[in-house]
């Protein structure tokens, strides 16, 4: 039977005739010592295990309490401790995860401490973080969130002008938070705050464009700068719908005739389709050509590769709307113009999605326990979409 409780050790005194608070720890014959950041002037200031003769004396006392049930109920989690010694106990009840009531703050640096996602995923996740508390108080218990909090942080990204499809996200993250936090036994709300609460229904981006729009843009006269944009954009929609961010990092010189690369937005992720890969169609290899650089990476203009998106396309994408006489385009619209375009042409869902480097796994789909999308299924697709602007 283990025995917890606070003292000072008159041997490891510090300079001035202070002490540091210990926790004592006896079990099996052996006494260890667990130091706290608690520190009186003198040993007349402490008495029978507590603070005394100080002002601050009820609130350092209330922060060693704590301390003292916190390594108690690590103590009760092992169960069976007689086979520990006392140095082993020490150390388990120290390097423990049993203390359960987690502040906000410490569950979303835990999960971010474990979480593998890639640096993008990271990025927005700090985002949301960061709109979260500026609602919720960070240091406020996880057990704390509420059916209220929830609708209070949905009511403060509404003022604020959040669209739906934001707000959705940001809440979904708590949710994230609270499944991880129930994996980890963590103290969580005794009654789930999403049961009966309704997110902000998921807005769906018909950034799309008609097959004639395609062409218009494709054939549109303009400079320098806006010609670098459209040719950026075709080259999204001939290569599958390639995001940017995946086609700055293909090394076109190895990927000469061949494209395959691994979608960084699921690369982390679990998935069947590891890879994407079809066969360059002729009308990407002439773009190609143009912007290779000699380490065969792609350089559009004047832009840093990593600025590309809010460098020239912020700018470049109204004024070659314009142009073609379309109507608002982004770099986006390329992709869902090509999926849009191959689901009309009639190509199966799953090759649609293998073009596209969507997560697919068995058990969202049970029908990839059966079937592999070829890169010669890619390539045909691909070839049918194109054919369509000719």
């Amino acid at each position: 039977m283990a025995t917890i409780r606070t003292v000072i050790v008159p041997t490891k005194a510090l300079k001035g005739g202070r002490h540091k608070v210990r926790v004592s720890v006896a079990h099996n014959g052996e006494t260890r010592y667990i130091p706290t950041s608690i520190i009186i002037d003198n040993a007349r200031e402490f008495k029978n295990g507590i603070v005394v003769n100080r002002g601050d004396a009820a609130f350092l006392n209330t922060k060693l309490r704590k301390m003292v049930q916190h390594y108690q109920d690590a103590i009760d989690e092992l169960g069976y401790i007689d086979g520990l010694t006392c140095p082993e106990l020490v150390y388990s009840i120290t390097h423990s995860e049993f203390n359960r009531h987690k502040t906000f703050k410490e569950v979303y640096e835990k999960y971010m401490e474990v979480a593998n996602i890639a640096d993008g995923t990271r990025k927005g996740y700090n985002a949301h973080y960061r709109c979260i508390t500026a609602f919720i108080d960070e240091n406020m218990l996880f057990e704390r969130i509420s059916h209220l909090t929830l609708a209070g942080f949905n009511k403060f990204m509404l003022e604020r002008g959040y669209t739906a499809n934001t707000r959705r996200d940001k809440l979904v993250f708590i949710m994230v938070l609270l499944n991880f936090a129930e994996r980890c036994r963590y103290a969580v709300p005794a009654y789930n705050p999403f049961i009966g609460y309704d997110l902000p229904a998921q807005e769906v981006r018909q950034s799309w464009l008609s097959v004639d729009e395609v062409k218009r843009i494709r054939d549109v006269e303009c400079g320098t700068t806006v010609g670098c944009a459209r040719d950026a954009f075709m080259l999204s929609y001939y290569l599958g719908g390639i995001n940017m961010v995946d086609l700055l990092n293909i090394n076109f010189n190895e990927c000469r005739k061949t494209i395959h690369y691994v979608r960084e937005k699921t690369k982390n992720k679990p998935k069947m389709n590891k890879f994407v890969e079809f066969d360059i169609p002729d009308e990407a290899l002439g773009i190609i050509g143009r912007y290779k650089a000699s380490d065969g990476i792609l350089q559009f203009g004047r832009s840093s590769r990593k600025s590309l998106m809010h460098d020239a396309f912020t700018r470049s994408m109204p004024k070659l709307a314009q142009l073609a006489g379309v109507k608002k385009i982004i770099y986006y619209s390329a992709r869902k113009s090509f999926a849009q375009h191959a689901f009309q042409a009639g190509v199966s869902e799953s090759v649609v999605d293998y073009i596209l480097g969507h997560r697919v796994d068995k058990v969202t789909t049970a029908l990839y326990s059966y079937i592999s999308v070829t890169p010669q299924q890619a390539t045909d697709a691909i070839r049918l979409v194109l054919d369509g602007l000719k």
